[in-house]
């Protein structure tokens, strides 16, 4: 079976999608359990930063690929995408290795 994988998220929301965007993820993350990934790290711009950075920072784990996988393609998270919409205006996804500073999973 495939290795263990962690993901980095970085989503960018105008002003007005904020609040939803915020909400999507509130949704979203939970279903994470159901594939035996887990939420490392989720963080959210601090307030007064400039609107031009990110909304939301995530380091996603995920136990193979076909968790990922099914994560993607979980009809759950399909009809949350279309209940809520685009709320993001850019998202950068990137599967990362650990250097330094990051316990063992």
């Amino acid at each position: 079976m495939d290795q263990p994988i962690t993901l980095a998220f970085v989503g960018y929301a105008d002003p007005e999608n904020s609040a939803a965007a915020s909400a999507y993820e509130d949704a979203v993350l939970p279903l994470l359990a159901h594939y035996d990934a887990r939420v490392l790290y989720r963080g959210r711009r601090a307030a007064g930063q400039p609107a031009e950075l990110p909304l939301e920072v995530h380091l996603l784990w995920f136990p193979h690929r076909e968790a990922f996988a099914g994560y993607l393609a979980d009809p759950r998270r399909r009809a949350l995408i279309e209940e809520y919409g685009e709320v993001f205006t850019v998202k950068h996804a990137v599967e990362v290795d650990t250097i330094a500073g990051g316990a063992e999973v």
